[in-house]
């Protein structure tokens, strides 16, 4: 699994990582995503590879991850400890 936030996913554009997949930058950056397609939802998980668009959207991100190592269960449980609401 990979994963990257606000202008790192670019860097799996340039490295040919997303082609075919789907993905999210921060905004103004959708064209360093080569080979993706980009939609604009806060996080995306296609397959082995997580993106996120910003600082804005870091608590879903982790969310996203975490359900992806541990379970959904495991993911609610903590967004749940930290008093979040999305």
């Amino acid at each position: 699994m990979i994963c990257a936030i606000c202008g790192a996913p670019s860097i799996f554009g340039h490295r040919g990582y997303l082609q075919d997949k789907t993905a999210v930058v921060y905004p103004g950056m959708e064209d360093e995503l080569k080979g993706a397609n980009v939609v604009f939802d806060s996080v995306v998980k296609d397959g082995n590879i997580i993106t996120s668009r910003g600082m804005g959207t870091a608590i879903d991100f982790a969310g996203e991850i975490i359900a992806t190592l541990l379970d959904e269960e495991t993911k609610d449980a903590l967004l749940k400890g930290i008093v979040y609401t999305s």
